[in-house]
């Protein structure tokens, strides 16, 4: 060593175990359980020549911390040999590129990279109020003194030019910029607008409109007409305004003030807006986290003065009591001339909301109503109901689709351009810029922190044409790129899409409808796991099988330990896990040219099932099964089991999203692990459904309470009285079967023949059971059931059932811990000693070894005669199962 007695350095920042770490040049790269790779500035390699970054005071500081993998652990990592290139691989299975040469890009910690421009001596006792961005290179500044003044450095030394002087400007003026740069606004404090072109493309206005000072403008570009702007204005008394600005005569622009505003008695400071001209849809966002939706008139041909406008739609504390900071509503696709409504295919919006809670929320507006012909009976006043997931008035329905909390600090705007979400905000001092289509931090530059007057323009989602100034000490300093070093950035991040950061605990494919194994309709799976996410995937079956995932949801609080779908009026998905939670999620697809592959899949939070039990304790449901008793009223049966050994049957109505409790009792008294059920049709209309369910003393019982529920179901309305009041109380099973010597992992039940069903089961003893029951009584037939003891290695964690086909017996695979996954035939042999008796056995058909380790989930579907399936745990993987020839009906 050049100098033992140097000290070593020690460096803190991730926040769990740190799994490798290599040196790059002047840097240190790590990698961590806590899901980050981390770049570090080294100052044991100084005198190699590090330049460019401030060391500072700190012997070490984190340059980077590259955050794009979900859940836990960042497993491997390697280093391209030029030394500019990190790739990542994590248990989420993603594998993402960084690059290490756009560090000192996209991290700006210096003023050496800013560019200040501050007022000369010429504006001496003159102060900046406030600025708007016109271009890359240019920005307009008000003062105190009545002054708009204008900076350019564009030939490298910024020059000032005062633009326009009025007194009535003098004090605060408020002053906003189109984000083309084209218009500038500035509200004066006897409430009076000034209108103004920076590049001289119009003369100037005034409009004299508020009685008080103006404290907040707002300015939005047609999309129809490229001389048309719409301008909220916003005074201290509480009017609200939309402006109409023409400026095709350019030496005659026109202004007008078509519709004032009401806002809702409640206090409503308006800081953000966002229109849909062409579907003439205002959203307002208020300082006091509240959402305000106007429906308006004709925009591109109104003759209106001063209409007065109702919101049909508040909801308020969309992001607690942190604040709300900006609305973003994702450009549509639809042409303009779409003003006439289709009944069958409603208008949607999208919007994003962004707080200073660190969070945004996805919401879509669904246009549900034409416009009234006249004006006066537009305004249909305000009505807000459904709580915060829906809210509904007579002619828009406003769903809460999606909510993701993204930084510890404030998240402030948010910018969709090139089909990705940029999101912006503060984070201590820095202002960063955070893709979240695919999640990691673009740009960061230190600035102070929020509490400032900044703004931000990009003319692409790769950043390379951007700007971002903000006020510090009566300056402004900017940064700007302008496209000349595109060349260095970074075209691709992803290698391969992640999955869930943790243990995948269930999987489960939708069943396709009745005899239409050929159908359109994508094929959809979702999946739930340690990691508390839910997604929904679509599987693309092929010579080369793939899938894509649509949404990933976070709302559970614990983790995701089961799933079920159920069809009735539409399509729901019911999730359960730690915490007893039970959630009812409506799925929504929408296809493009009847093509699966170009389907929009959306899940939305429908309700939520009240908890019952001690909150005290930690229960967790363990499994879900669920049927659908009345597809046209929307009403399904949710059978829940839980680790305190209860079992408790719910009612769920599509129509009033309740949950209601009709059947509960415990008879296993040990944590119950699998629930399931099978209808079995009858003479009358009515199925007898049937409900199995196995726990961990290694029993599998079998409960017959249809006469009870059918009883019960007459009546819903009192049953939704009172919906955590039981209605059934269970006592004990018509028959239960001792099958596993501990825990019974796996449970699957399928009808057989007219009289008997036939069960499998496979179990923490490693052991995959068989058997048929009666269907009259759930006695077993044929004698004993059959045991293989040594199915597998390891415990069992999945089973499916392949129904019988005419090419094939019933099949049955099973996969266990071992990484083996099984097939087996079922046969029937003949009882030893018995006349015309036979049992059951299972034949091995084949035995692969999967890839992924801890499979705990299996699930398949049928289509086009192969059986797909699908297991996962710390990853997933697919495999298909052709037909196997039926085997002879007795196998001695």
């Amino acid at each position: 060593m050049a100098n033992s007695n140097k000290p070593p350095l020690v460096v803190f920042g991730h926040t769990a175990r740190v799994w490798d770490c290599q040196f790059v040049d002047t840097y240190l790269v790590s990698i961590s359980e806590d899901a980050t790779c981390r770049v570090w500035k080294n100052s044991l390699m100084m005198d190699s020549g590090f330049e460019g970054i401030d060391m500072g005071d700190s012997s070490m500081d984190c340059l980077a911390c590259w955050e794009g993998h979900t859940g836990k652990n960042i497993w491997s990592c390697a280093v391209s040999p030029d030394h500019k290139v990190v790739a990542t691989g994590g248990q989420d299975s993603g594998i993402r590129l960084w690059s290490l040469a756009s560090i000192k890009r996209n991290i700006i910690d210096s003023d050496d990279a800013l560019n200040c421009m501050r007022l000369t001596d010429e504006y001496k006792d003159t102060k900046i109020r406030d600025f708007a961005l016109m271009d890359s290179k240019t920005l307009m500044a008000s003062t105190d003194q009545g002054q708009l003044v204008k900076f350019d450095e564009a030939t490298g030394t910024p020059t000032i030019t005062e633009a326009y002087r009025d007194d009535d400007l003098r004090g605060y003026p408020v002053l906003e910029g189109s984000t083309c740069g084209r218009l500038i606004v500035v509200g004066s404090k006897n409430g009076a607008l000034s209108f103004y072109s920076g590049r001289g493309e119009f003369s100037s206005l005034k409009l004299n409109v508020h009685t008080k000072n103006i404290v907040t403008i707002i300015i939005i570009r047609s999309q129809a007409n490229e001389s048309i702007f719409y301008v909220l204005s916003y005074s201290f008394n509480g009017e609200l305004y939309l402006h109409r600005l023409d400026i095709s005569n350019k030496s005659k622009p026109s202004v007008s003030s078509p519709f004032m505003l009401k806002l809702p008695e409640t206090p409503t400071t308006v800081i953000s807006a966002s229109l849909m001209e062409h579907k003439h849809i205002l959203i307002l966002g208020s300082k006091q986290s509240s959402i305000v939706i106007y429906r308006l008139p004709d925009l591109l041909d109104c003759t209106y003065d001063k209409l007065l406008i109702l919101p049909n739609i508040e909801l308020r504390k969309t992001h607690g009591k942190q604040g709300f900071a900006r609305v973003t509503i994702k450009p549509s696709s639809t042409t303009m001339n779409d003003n006439m409504l289709n009944e069958d295919t409603p208008h949607v919006v999208t919007f994003w909301t962004t707080g200073r809670d660190g969070c945004y929320n996805e919401y879509r507006l669904t246009i549900t109503n034409p416009p009234p012909s006249s004006p006066e009976t537009y305004v249909v006043g305000l009505d807000n109901h459904g709580g915060d997931t829906v809210t509904e008035s007579v002619d828009l329905k406003l769903e809460k689709v999606y909510r993701n909390k993204v930084t510890k600090g404030s998240l402030e705007g948010a910018v969709y351009i090139d089909e990705n979400l940029l999101l912006l905000g503060f984070y201590q001092k820095s202002f960063f810029v955070y893709n979240e289509t695919k999640h990691y931090e673009m740009l960061s530059i230190s600035c102070g922190g929020a509490h400032r007057r900044w703004h931000f323009n990009t003319l692409d989602a790769r950043l390379k044409n951007a700007s971002f100034a903000f006020i510090r000490k009566d300056s402004i300093y900017t940064y700007s790129r302008d496209g000349t070093d595109a060349s260095e950035s970074f075209e691709e991040c992803t290698l391969q899409e992640n999955y869930h950061g943790r243990e995948v605990r269930t999987i489960k494919y939708l069943e396709q409808l009745p005899n239409q194994e050929e159908t359109s309709d994508p094929i959809l799976f979702a999946t739930g796991g340690e990691d508390t996410t839910l997604r929904i995937h679509q599987h693309f079956p092929g010579d080369q099988s793939n899938f894509t995932t649509h949404s990933i949801i976070r709302k559970h609080r614990s983790v995701i330990k089961c799933l079920e779908w159920s069809r009735g009026i539409d399509t729901l998905l019911f999730t359960g896990g730690g915490k007893e939670e039970l959630i009812c999620w409506k799925l929504e697809m929408h296809q493009d040219n009847q093509k699966s592959d170009n389907a929009t899949i959306s899940c939305i939070e429908w309700a939520t099932c009240p908890i019952v039990g001690d909150e005290r304790i930690e229960t967790r449901i363990m499994d879900l099964t669920t049927r659908t008793i009345n597809a046209a009223l929307g009403l399904h049966l949710v059978g829940a089991v839980y680790s305190d050994a209860m079992i408790r049957i719910w009612l769920f109505n599509e129509k009033s999203r309740k949950f209601s409790l009709l059947v509960d009792g415990t008879w296993h008294a040990k944590c119950i692990l699998q629930i399931t059920n099978i209808a079995l049709k009858q003479d009358d209309e009515k199925d007898r459904i049937l409900f199995f369910t196995s726990a961990t003393d290694g029993k599998v019982a079998l409960w017959d309470i249809n006469t009870e529920l059918y009883s019960v179901l007459e009546n819903i309305v009192d049953i939704e009285m009172d919906p955590t009041k039981p209605a059934i109380k269970l006592t004990a099973p018509i028959a239960s079967h001792h099958l596993h010597m501990s825990g019974v992992n796996a449970l699957e039940v399928a009808d057989y023949d007219k009289s008997s069903l036939l069960i499998v089961t496979g179990g923490e003893d490693n052991a995959v059971t068989v058997m048929l029951i009666s269907k009259a009584n759930g006695k077993i037939l044929g004698g004993e059931p059959c045991i293989l003891p040594d199915a597998h290695a390891s415990s069992v964690n999945g089973v499916y059932i392949c129904q019988k086909s005419k090419l094939q017996n019933f099949m049955v695979t099973t996969v266990s811990t071992d990484q083996r996954l099984n097939i087996w035939a079922v046969a029937t042999v003949a009882v030893p000693g018995q006349t015309n008796e036979t049992t059951l056995n299972l034949q091995p058909v084949d035995s692969i070894f999967v890839d992924i380790p801890d499979p705990s989930a299996l699930d398949g579907i049928r289509l086009g005669g192969i059986t797909h399936l699908t297991l996962t745990g710390i990853g997933l993987q697919s495999v298909k199962l052709h037909p196997v020839p039926r085997l002879d009906n007795h196998l001695k």
